[in-house]
């Protein structure tokens, strides 16, 4: 980077190292002045101004020029870009706990907001008729399959998670009844892409994909798309939002179903608690004492 090198001023005589000075000082007015004008203003001469441009790598003082605008317009854009972040080097504990629960209940909220309610009932009516939930996620998003699965599960759904297409498994059950959810944060993930084409292609799965905004490409290959926030962030807090937003979808789900066999999962739920001491370590047995 050409600014980062003028700071390190390295084998800089010390008449370029006041150009260097100057032009660090003054970077926005630099490209609007001419060689001799930079050299006057630098208290150094022109051959010096020139001298620098070649000792930077550049053909002259014209493509310094050049250079320090492309770099200015970054760096301008990099700002704007952190100015809207709600955590900075500057945010102590008291403003991020704070910050957390309004980017939660943000992620949430835009969700909500975007359902499409006749898709989400077409969704629905198919996930009450199921037999098998299986859902698919890469990297962070495999972890929301997991614990969605789970969800599912405890309500006698077979449901498992996936990272990648299992040709084997998927022609074995081909008969069962299965809705399958696909999770990117972007939508553009390439796995995701390739599983949710061969689900279509090559199984009787009803494909739901759980997507950010970029997507085109694997929207041909599901039967729905729930679209989810992705917000653009230079400090990793889309995760935060992503995370957040997909987990509300796959819980909705997981409560619509738990609505549609409620009496049913209220039964077996009782029966668990008949038998729940069999499950809980007790240090002390009823009724025992210690010697």
């Amino acid at each position: 980077m050409l600014i980062e090198r003028l700071e390190q001023g390295e084998n800089f005589t010390n008449n370029e190292k006041e150009v260097a000075r100057y032009i660090l000082d003054n970077p926005e007015k630099v490209p609007g002045m001419s060689s001799t004008e930079l050299a006057r203003a630098s208290f150094t001469s022109k051959a010096t101004v020139v001298r620098l441009a070649q000792k930077l790598g550049l053909s002259g003082y014209q493509e310094l020029r050049l250079k320090l605008v492309e770099e200015m317009n970054q760096k301008n854009r990099l700002s704007r870009m952190l100015e809207g972040e709600p955590i900075h080097d500057r945010s102590t504990y008291a403003d991020i706990i704070g910050t957390l629960p309004v980017l939660y209940d943000k992620a949430v909220t835009n969700t909500r907001l975007s359902l499409d309610k006749n898709s989400m009932n077409r969704i629905n009516n198919v996930l009450q008729k199921a037999e098998c939930i299986d859902i698919y996620g890469a990297g962070i998003s495999y972890i929301i399959a997991q614990s969605a699965a789970f969800k599912f599960a405890t309500l006698g759904m077979e449901s498992s998670a996936y990272e990648s297409i299992n040709g084997h498994y998927l022609a074995a059950r081909r008969n069962k009844k299965t809705i399958t959810f696909l999770i990117s944060f972007t939508g553009a993930n390439r796995t995701m892409i390739r599983a949710a084409e061969y689900l279509r292609k090559a199984t009787n799965n009803y494909v739901v994909g759980v997507m950010g905004p970029h997507n085109e490409v694997i929207r041909r290959w599901c039967h729905e798309i729930v679209e989810i926030p992705n917000r653009d962030s230079l400090v990793s807090l889309d995760v935060i939002t992503s995370f957040s937003a997909a987990t509300y979808v796959m819980d909705i789900f997981f409560a619509l179903l738990l609505s549609g066999r409620y009496n049913e999962h209220a039964k077996s739920s009782l029966e668990m608690l008949l038998h729940n001491d069999l499950l809980l370590e007790k240090t002390v047995a009823e009724g025992e004492k210690e010697d």
